[in-house]
């Protein structure tokens, strides 16, 4: 018989790339969703979708009975003011309320998706699992402090009748980037709507490459441990260099400084609050983004079997995706 699994937050990025490879590797896979979109691009594999909202526990019980292990991915990533409240009910009491549901229907393990940003940075070079500087500067990050304190929320439960391993994706870049978390880069650097190029970088892999990661923490992750699954450092310069290449368009020339961007950052937000439009940046993602961070990724490496794949790869990828599907035209 299949194994039964469950995953929340399906329809986006990592959600619909893992439900796809548990698919392949022989899973009976329900997907947890608050709506029906995006399902269609999981409408070729024999899933199940529940309708359900983890910030609220809707449709939780009903989803999780019967399961083994729950993938909890679904999360929200915004950097809005307006919203942070909402965040802070999808991101903390949204992963309360997956592991105390699956607990009640007597899941054996979750497999948290947490995020590097939860750890903050190294300035000095790499940072590992167990650094303990949560370095968001002095404009705040409301996204990592969220998901920094559903981390810690998540390892707590650990134990107390279930199984809890914490997996930290750095960016994640590859196919089925439905929600355009960097697939909207494309289409601006097309229409030449980038105007200049942050001075920081990020660590980069590919998003199949994580999924992956997640369903070897189902058995091989160990109950109560975290691990980064980081990828190559990429400055933000060669992210929009090579961008550009694939959509045979010139770069932006200029690079922010940070007083720049953060400066944009404070405008941004303060054009929000009068549009009622939600900003592109603020200041907090102002700051992380002319940062330099950079993660090991050995102990996933070790445990999980976690591998690196070229960024070039997971671009091209990425580019294949959204030009097939339409996303670019």
């Amino acid at each position: 018989m299949s194994r039964k699994c469950l995953v929340t937050g399906g329809t986006g990025l990592l959600g619909l790339n893992l439900a796809r490879r548990l698919v392949q590797a022989g899973w009976d896979v329900s997907v947890l969703s608050r709506s029906e979109g995006n399902r269609r691009y999981l409408s070729d594999l024999p899933v199940t979708f529940f309708q359900g909202d983890v910030g609220t526990g809707e449709g939780l019980d009903q989803a999780t009975a019967g399961q083994e292990v729950v993938f909890h991915v679904a999360g929200d990533t915004g950097f809005w003011k307006k919203r942070y409240a909402q965040q802070w009910r999808t991101n903390v009491d949204g992963t309360v309320n997956v592991i105390q549901s699956a607990k009640r229907s007597g899941v054996r393990r979750v497999v948290h998706t947490s995020t590097v940003d939860a750890i903050g940075f190294n300035p000095d070079g790499l940072a590992d699992e167990s650094w303990a500087d949560f370095n968001l500067g002095r404009f705040g990050y409301h996204y990592a402090i969220s998901k920094r304190e559903a981390e810690k929320r998540a390892l707590a439960l650990n134990g107390d009748g279930i199984e809890v391993v914490v997996i930290q994706p750095a960016s994640m870049i590859g196919p089925y980037d439905v929600t355009l978390q960097f697939g909207r880069l494309f289409a601006e650097l097309r229409d030449g709507k980038a105007a200049a190029v942050p001075g920081g970088g990020a660590s980069f892999n590919h998003v199949e490459a994580v999924a992956d990661a997640h369903i070897a923490a189902a058995d091989r992750g160990v109950p109560g441990e975290c691990y980064i699954c980081a990828g190559e450092p990429v400055s933000y310069r060669r992210l929009f260099d090579s961008i550009a290449r694939l959509m045979s368009v010139k770069p932006p020339r200029l690079t922010a400084p940070a007083w720049v961007l953060i400066a944009y950052g404070w405008a941004d937000e303060a054009i929000a609050g009068l549009t009622g439009k939600a900003p592109q940046i603020n200041p907090g993602m102002a700051y992380y983004m002319s940062r330099n961070p950079q993660y090991s990724s050995d102990k996933a490496i070790a445990a999980l079997g976690y591998r690196i794949v070229p960024f070039e790869q997971a671009l091209d990828d990425a580019h294949r995706f959204l030009t097939e599907h339409g996303f670019l035209a």
